[in-house]
């Protein structure tokens, strides 16, 4: 099954998986049943893109559509943030808030794929790293599990019993010369890399 890499926009935000669509979790900081997940991802990703530029990776499959998502801005773009004791991002990083994997496809390394091919848009964009909460004691939701983030090679930065704040450094974890194109190379067949 062959993969492919994209940057998301506003003509494919609606391709993501539904769940992503549904959560607007990092984007406000609001418990709001009324709001409407979606308008207000759209919102976001137009108010990002206009001030920031691409803020989110899509692994998409010929036969299944979107089976991963990964998105990231700077820190002042996630409100929520300021819930976490630890939700401070060193000023010369970029906050990796999802980075979601359709549950049939967990397993087969998307998501540390997709992690790296942010770093390395990062990268190229001058950024010298990646950082997010970890939860520890993760059983589902949309704060990213520690054990996840720790093995990928962030480090914990800002520690806290079950939300740290974990940190990649891009110029030790990603080839620096290795560029944003080369992450667009089709990648091998689930479960052998």
């Amino acid at each position: 099954m062959s993969h492919r890499l994209v940057d998301v926009n506003l003509e494919n935000l609606r391709q993501a998986p539904s769940k992503v669509l549904a959560s607007v979790y990092w984007e406000l900081d609001v418990d709001d049943p009324s709001v409407e997940p979606e308008f207000e991802k759209e919102q976001w990703f137009s108010d990002v893109l206009l001030e920031w530029g691409p803020c989110a990776k899509m692994m998409v499959e010929e036969e299944l559509g979107a089976v991963a998502f990964a998105e990231y801005a700077p820190p002042s773009f996630f409100p929520r943030l300021g819930r976490f004791r630890c939700g401070r991002v060193s000023a010369d990083a970029v906050y990796l808030s999802y980075c979601y994997v359709v549950d049939r496809r967990r397993g087969f390394g998307l998501g540390t794929h997709l992690v790296r091919a942010v770093g390395r848009d990062l990268l190229d964009r001058g950024v010298r790293a990646i950082e997010a909460i970890g939860d520890r004691g993760w059983t589902g939701g949309w704060v990213l599990p520690a054990p996840f983030l720790g093995a990928g090679g962030f480090k914990v930065v800002r520690e806290d019993a079950r939300f740290p704040l974990m940190r990649l450094d891009l110029r030790t974890a990603i080839d620096a010369g290795e560029t944003a194109e080369s992450a667009a190379v089709p990648l091998a067949a689930p479960g052998v890399a």
